[in-house]
């Protein structure tokens, strides 16, 4: 327990704070607050990885809870801090059931025979690193992570403001990849897509082309795939890699609105952020300024 090596801490006037790791040692929900409140149009994150630490097997006996301070033992000291503490963690218990469903949670732990050790036993260092490099519980774990990270290097924007009638939509956007010409890992990631034959998907419908010929490299050398758009308000890109499951890029599923608020392309009189509303014309052609008068 953290309370054991961070005791509690009473600041006069204000209250008493202790670490919050007996509380929410896996602080998914904080995460996912904080994503909210930083990116109000995406629905969710790309992907959830939560590193744990090591916990006793199924078999293993009850963990003992030791816990010190300075305090009175029954006005705000250990027990009733405790006994808060485990019903908010019943509360959180549930809602990390829920979440271990999730395609996009993914979890890396190990369990131990017996007793995890303590946290201050530096001797159980190198026993710990041993144990975690011969799990292969959690290879497929880290393949999943692995294919949802290069996923999530990948992301759609409009082209222009599509046509709507009847809530379909028509118009045309284009994939683009958060590493650019002239990193290391641009050349890599491509080679490596192309020999996993990795394919787009619009709608569980295969986009056409294939990683390595030009219709995805743009003029500039970056990479680009046009996509020809004709759907209604809602979609979901995907990239298939191999023989896996194929995986969201980065923001999907989309709805065309949040994309056009996104992106300010209905930003008639300039956006609040002074920058330029793109065109309507495909982003490869060269535009002129405007002639001024």
């Amino acid at each position: 327990m953290s309370n054991r090596f961070f005791p509690p801490k009473k600041i006069d006037g204000v209250g008493t704070f202790q670490d919050a790791g007996p509380l929410q040692n896996d602080p998914l929900i904080s995460a996912l607050s904080e994503v909210a409140a930083i990116f109000p149009l995406v629905e969710e994150p790309d992907f959830m990885v939560s590193l744990g630490t090591g916990a006793p097997g199924r078999t293993g006996g009850k963990q003992s809870m030791s816990v010190s301070g300075p305090l009175s033992l029954w006005k705000d000291g250990a027990f009733p801090r405790l006994w808060r503490m485990f019903w908010e963690r019943m509360r959180d218990r549930h809602v990390k059931q829920v979440f271990r469903t999730h395609p996009r949670y993914h979890r890396l732990d190990t369990e131990f025979d017996g007793e995890p050790p303590r946290l201050d036993s530096t001797k159980s260092i190198d026993e710990l690193k041993l144990k975690a490099q011969e799990d292969h519980s959690v290879t497929k774990v880290i393949d999943n992570i692995a294919r949802c990270a290069i996923a999530s290097r990948f992301y759609f924007e409009l082209g222009s403001v599509p046509e709507g009638c009847n809530g379909e939509y028509t118009g045309f956007g284009v994939i683009l990849c958060s590493i650019r010409r002239g990193d290391p890992a641009f050349e890599g990631l491509l080679d490596q897509l192309s020999k996993s034959s990795a394919t787009f998907y619009l709608n569980n419908c295969p986009i056409l082309g294939t990683f390595g010929d030009r219709s995805f490299i743009s003029k500039d050398g970056n990479f680009r795939k046009r996509v020809e758009l004709n759907l209604n308000g809602r979609f979901t890109i995907s990239l298939k890699q191999g023989d896996s499951e194929p995986c969201n890029i980065s923001g999907s599923p989309y709805s065309i609105e949040k994309l056009i608020t996104a992106q300010g392309l209905n930003a008639h009189f300039g956006r609040a952020d002074h920058g330029k509303r793109k065109r309507s014309a495909d982003g490869d052609l060269p535009t002129r300024k405007r002639q001024r008068i």
